[in-house]
């Protein structure tokens, strides 16, 4: 298991945002990627939007490199997704195996809107 911090702000702050802080400025986000066999599993946490699609796109194209046969993304701690990121996301369904879909697991209340109101949840499998 690895645990991969990324910032929209500069190199200079590798640890994950304190709980409680939660502003657009230095908004964070924390992915930590479990590849296994079966699976790549990430944990998101923080928000998804247009700073911090970049770092996303990265680790989910270093895991897809991987060919896992399922890609599941937790999260459940994920406050907040754009619609470009919730795209990003589902399309990586795209580059799995034997034409399997995303697996988004444990949305929050507003990652399921967003997906809803888009028609995204019909390209993934939602899991909680």
């Amino acid at each position: 298991m690895t645990w991969l911090s990324a910032s929209s702000d500069p190199p200079a702050r590798p640890d994950p945002p304190a709980s409680g802080s939660g502003g657009p400025p230095g908004a964070q986000v924390v992915i930590e990627v479990d590849v296994g066999q079966e699976a790549a599993t990430m944990v998101i946490t923080g928000e998804l939007d247009l700073t911090t699609r970049p770092v996303l796109a990265e680790q989910l194209s270093a895991v897809l490199r991987t060919r896992p046969r399922r890609l599941i993304l937790d999260l459940a701690g994920t406050s907040f997704i754009d619609c470009g990121t919730a795209r990003l996301i589902v399309g990586a369904g795209e580059f799995l195996s034997e034409g399997r879909r995303t697996v988004i697991r444990h949305p929050s209340r507003a990652v399921r809107r967003v997906l809803e109101l888009t028609g995204l949840d019909a390209s993934c499998e939602i899991e909680g």
